[in-house]
């Protein structure tokens, strides 16, 4: 055998070894992550979380039919699902719901935010609020509502609790964040009517303009719903305020190199649980990366004019005007196409 076959057999073995263990490396980091396993969720009872004394005002909805699942090829849909669980096994309401498209056929990323007092159809239980379908059955009951509701499908989850979100800020070494006055003045306790913000204690050293939080003053401002922004006021204030936060941390981490992105991933890997396999993260991960997105196009579900504020059960639900409307305009924003 000749000096050169040997000398390239060698570094063919040496670039296969390489390659072995830096998969190796990349299967151990990414069996950090939690694990929502199908099959395994418990069901829970019923219950129907009462926002008032009120009257119905609802007396029936049009569901309309549902004309089978809209998928498309290149076209991944990963559910994010907040909750706020205050006791160690508890499943909590979910609390936040933002739907993660990625679209390798156009090359875009987009979010889609469904407000949690949407009034829908849960498969074997009576309507409720979304957000309930997590309570009762997890992940799987809360992709069985929104396929049947809405038509599409959801292929992963990801779910992360309030303090997994503040973990994931601070490891990010806090991020940048525009407030306005009202904004300042709710999150550091100086409102007129004593209303204060979801955390413990009022957040001191802010001021109208751009500020840097950390994971508690971030998450604080994620959750506020009771200071208007310019588009909106209540839950749709808040649930635009957390597009904010993931349009802001996709920003920072666009900027980060592999390096950085590694040490982030390992510092809030177990605050993260997800349905995906160790292949189907890296395979997700690299086709984000690949698509050089520069921002996330963004969607709320109810949108603005389709919906009525009702009561039902002294529940204050949001009931879509037109079903057959709405899944024609979510799936044309979804896929390019009604």
């Amino acid at each position: 055998m000749s000096k050169l076959r040997k000398t390239l057999l060698l570094l063919l073995a040496v670039l296969a070894l390489l390659v072995i263990g830096a998969y190796v490396f990349l299967q151990l980091q990414l069996d950090k992550v939690g694990r929502l396993t199908a099959g395994e969720t418990q069901f829970g009872a019923e219950d129907f979380e009462a926002d008032g004394d009120h009257e119905d005002t609802l007396d029936a909805v049009e569901w309309s039919k549902l004309n089978g699942i809209t998928a498309k090829e290149g076209v991944t849909n990963i559910l994010l699902v907040g909750q706020d669980t205050r006791e160690e096994g508890e499943r909590a309401r979910s609390d936040s719901m933002i739907l993660l498209s990625i679209d390798s056929n156009r090359q875009q990323l987009s979010m889609v935010s469904l407000m949690r007092d949407l009034y829908v159809q849960i498969p074997g239980y009576q309507p409720n609020k979304i957000n309930a379908a997590y309570r009762f059955g997890g992940f799987e009951l809360l992709d069985s509502t929104i396929e049947t509701n809405f038509g599409i499908s959801v292929d992963y989850n990801v779910a992360v609790d309030f303090n997994g979100f503040k973990d994931i800020i601070d490891a990010m070494g806090g991020i940048d964040l525009r407030l306005s006055q009202a904004e300042v003045d709710y999150l550091s306790g100086a409102t007129e009517d004593g209303r204060k913000h979801s955390g413990t204690d009022p957040i001191s050293g802010l001021r109208a303009g751009m500020n840097h939080l950390d994971g508690d003053a971030a998450l604080a401002y994620a959750r506020t719903r009771y200071v208007a922004t310019e588009n909106a006021r209540d839950d749709f204030g808040r649930t635009e305020r957390q597009r904010i936060v993931i349009q802001t941390v996709f920003q920072a981490l666009k900027q980060q190199p592999w390096t950085e992105l590694l040490s982030l991933y390992d510092a809030v890997a177990d605050d993260i649980s997800t349905d995906m396999t160790n292949d189907e993260m890296l395979s997700m991960a690299l086709t984000v990366y690949s698509m050089g997105a520069d921002s996330i196009q963004e969607y709320r579900i109810p949108e603005d004019g389709g919906y009525t504020n009702e009561w039902v059960r002294k529940m204050a639900v949001l009931v879509p005007t037109s079903w057959d409307l709405l899944r024609a305009n979510l799936q044309d924003f979804l896929y390019g196409e009604a």
